[in-house]
């Protein structure tokens, strides 16, 4: 007879505890937490599963503790956009370089607020991880121009459409935003083609920065990597390139011809592509490369016609070496670059493959 009685005590302390832990902490001991955390270290404030709610958001906006603080981490603190607002127009964040508002319950409204935040012109990470924002929000911050310094922007897991995906991804506002996460919204093909484009953009700064970007080998950049890369501003006046095994397609080859950055190439390698007969016309008739030597197109899938067409070439007659193995020509092909009146600069053998 006792054991129903002790199994009921058990179950009203399991909901007393629960409902404990579910309120918002009050004020006074927010403000107490806060100072205690803050004398450790003035400079960073990180509420991992701390209950302050949109009351203990507007406490922290308002404690003139907060000015040092440099990384503030609200993680579950269940602070949704009236939190956001009292944060937003704080004059005491004026400092923030990191802001962490994750897994809470922030919505378009919220993320407005942020972008239209004049206080916040140092944030560098702005992390809004597993929220309910979506391409209304996602557009705010892509137009903001208030995050000027914005270097890293955490959306995973929220409601961003292809909408908001595009308009963060082309952002003309957030210029050094170099880390974008849209994981687990709402993208179809078109949104993650436009994050996947961000993302390589960024890759172009590394290698860039690396000293690589004239060597891209075994990359796989594809037709849509190499008009990227064309677009950009890193190969301006490049001597040298190697676009070898890059899943390239006569697009590309197209693509290249039309870039005017290329006109002092002196080395261009497309071995190990997909390039055929089409593509070898569309070089035979380009006059972009003046100053062009070497040409690697082995392991392509160029045949007859294509080799006819730039034994043909008069815009190739600068060349020193032109390399053609492995393709699909045969006598025919191979007969018109042996007799070609315009090839006659050539020192390797056009079937080598080194």
């Amino acid at each position: 007879m006792r054991t129903p009685v002790w199994r009921a005590l058990g179950l009203l302390f399991v909901l007393v505890f629960s409902l404990a832990a579910a309120r918002p902490m009050p004020p006074e001991a927010l403000g107490k937490y806060i100072e205690k955390k803050l004398r450790r270290n003035p400079t960073a404030l990180r509420l991992n599963e701390k209950l302050i709610g949109d009351e203990g958001a507007a406490f922290l906006a308002q404690s003139p503790l907060m000015k040092s603080v440099v990384v503030l981490k609200i993680y579950k603190g269940k602070v949704g956009d009236p939190g956001i607002r009292e944060l937003a127009q704080s004059r005491n964040l004026t400092s923030l370089k990191e802001l962490y508002i994750e897994n809470n319950e922030v919505t378009d409204i919220g993320a407005r607020y942020l972008a239209e935040s004049p206080h916040l012109a140092n944030l560098r990470v702005l992390n809004l991880y597993r929220n309910h924002i979506g391409d209304e929000g996602a557009r705010h911050l892509a137009n903001s121009r208030n995050l000027p310094a914005l270097e890293e922007l955490n959306l995973n897991f929220n409601l961003v459409g292809d909408a908001g995906a595009k308009a963060l991804s082309v952002s003309p506002h957030l210029k050094n935003l170099e880390k974008l996460g849209l994981m687990y919204n709402r993208l179809t093909r078109d949104g993650s083609l436009a994050w996947d484009n961000f993302k390589f953009k960024q890759q172009l700064k590394v290698w860039h920065e690396q000293g690589t970007l004239g060597n891209l080998e075994n990359q796989y950049i594809g037709d849509r990597g190499l008009e990227i890369l064309l677009a950009s501003p890193y190969i301006d006046g490049i001597r040298e390139l190697n676009l070898s095994y890059n899943n390239l397609s006569d697009r590309g080859v197209a693509a290249l011809t039309k870039s005017p950055k290329l006109k002092q190439l002196v080395t261009l390698e497309l071995a190990g592509n997909h390039i055929t007969d089409r593509g070898a016309r569309i070089l035979a008739k380009s006059t972009a490369w003046t100053q062009l030597k070497n040409l690697n197109l082995n392991f392509n899938r160029i045949g007859n016609r294509g080799a006819q067409a730039l034994a043909k070439s008069p815009a190739l007659a600068q060349l020193e070496s032109l390399r053609l193995g492995q393709n699909q020509i045969g006598s025919e092909g191979a007969r018109a670059l042996a007799e070609s009146d315009h090839l006659k600069n050539l020192i390797y053998p056009i079937f080598g493959f080194y």
